[in-house]
């Protein structure tokens, strides 16, 4: 709320008489690609020679009559694609994020003044605009047949400062928009708080499951960049990419960030495939030895096999034994990385039926050997993954299958 309204008021008054808005744009990067993805459009109410002369707080104002407020809309709207002009014609794939007040279109009478139309006279390419909606606003009421309206044209849509809350999220999967900027609150400190990048690593898978996008907005130092990196957020903008060339105290511009980021990024990468692919070769070593000592073995000994695999396995989650179908023969084991309650959260008893699971897809359609990530383990609150392994005995006709769910991590001796 603005402290006074009829100062601020006249000071927007003049700034829409005189079409007094200057247009800043702020790059949203990949740290992936090591490429701008494309630019949000900031407006600014200026005077004739370029001052700034109403703050923002003043000129977005939701305690401006509404009918101002829809001029503002429009005025900045304008601006911003007219100077975005000279972008597009050089780069036709470069995305603009054109901030909209949901607000004024919440009403019937506004219903005509569509940013749909201000874009279409401009004749950009829609999949190069992504309207930028404020969650906040949306959260009160989604002005949905304007959006669908949107998207059924083919721009694209972006909610900003999300935060993952019930209201939040609502929106997030009744609109199920293009990208979804992270606001800075819910990740400030990832770079020192392990708890912290957990959160935002489930932010974005929630942000992916809606089909979306993640960005991280707010972005300040190279520490969290690459921490909110880690944690699914490649795309990101923020103060800390602004470009000022080198300064004079050797600062990094903006392409060095950029470079530096992606190289630590991969360089993390490597890190965890080496240590993964590592750690799945000793497994799969590991299975097929105990393959070999469940076919030299009595059928009716497959448990006293698998007993002994898990107490000498420090990594083993579980393991049992299933037949063609999924059908299971064994006891499931739960080895030292792994914990026995989890059977009571999924079927684990000799009878159960596994053959719905992921690896039958691949076993049933003539694979002898799979290996994947668990998408969830009941049995470990870490990363895990398993190898599924068909194996033959001469007095069955079918044959069986070895699964070795495992930590996806070095086990430390207790």
């Amino acid at each position: 709320m603005v402290k006074d309204l009829n100062k601020c008021i006249a000071s927007v008054s003049k700034i829409i008489e005189d079409e007094g808005v200057s247009v800043l744009y702020q790059p949203v990067l990949s740290l992936e690609s090591k490429g701008v993805l494309g630019f949000e459009a900031f407006s600014r109410g200026v005077d004739e020679i370029g001052n700034t002369t109403v703050d923002p707080s003043c000129l977005f104002s939701s305690d401006l009559p509404l009918e101002t407020q829809l001029k503002v809309e429009l005025l900045c709207l304008n601006s911003s694609l007219r100077s975005f002009r000279s972008i597009h014609m050089k780069y036709k794939n470069m995305i603009l994020f054109l901030n909209v007040n949901a607000d004024v279109y919440n009403f019937d009478e506004n219903e005509d003044s569509s940013p749909f139309k201000v874009v279409e006279s401009f004749k950009f390419n829609p999949r190069s605009i992504a309207f930028e909606f404020e969650v906040s606003q949306l959260e009160k009421k989604i002005p949905l047949n304007l959006i669908k309206k949107l998207q059924n044209s083919g721009y694209r849509i972006s909610l900003d400062n999300s935060q993952v809350t019930l209201a939040g999220l609502e929106v997030v999967f009744r609109i199920r928009p293009d990208f979804i900027k992270l606001d800075r609150p819910f990740y400030k400190g990832i770079d020192k708080s392990t708890h912290k990048k957990e959160m935002v690593k489930a932010a974005s898978l929630i942000f992916m499951q809606a089909g979306a996008m993640p960005i991280a907005k707010g972005v300040e130092t190279e520490g969290e960049a690459l921490a909110l990196a880690e944690s699914g957020f490649y795309l990101q903008q923020g103060f800390f990419y602004t470009d000022n060339g080198k300064d004079k105290s050797g600062t990094a511009g903006f392409g060095e960030k950029l470079l530096k980021l992606n190289s630590d990024l991969r360089g993390k990468s490597v890190v965890a495939f080496n240590e993964s692919r590592d750690i799945f070769g000793h497994f799969y070593l590991v299975s097929k030895s105990t393959i070999t000592k469940l076919q030299q073995e009595d059928a009716s000994n497959m448990d006293v096999v698998l007993k002994e695999l898990v107490k000498k396995e420090r990594g083993i989650v579980s393991a049992m034994v299933v037949d063609a179908s999924g059908k299971q023969l064994s006891q499931r084991l739960i080895g030292k990385s792994g914990d026995v309650v989890g059977r009571k959260a999924i079927p684990s008893a000799p009878g159960s039926d596994h053959g719905h699971e992921d690896y039958f897809i691949y076993l049933n359609s003539g694979f002898e050997r799979i290996a994947g990530a668990s998408k969830f383990s009941s049995f470990i609150r870490d990363k895990s993954r398993y190898i599924a392994s068909f194996y033959y005995r001469e007095e069955r006709r079918r044959g069986m299958v070895l699964i070795l769910e495992y930590a996806d991590a070095e086990q430390s001796e207790a």
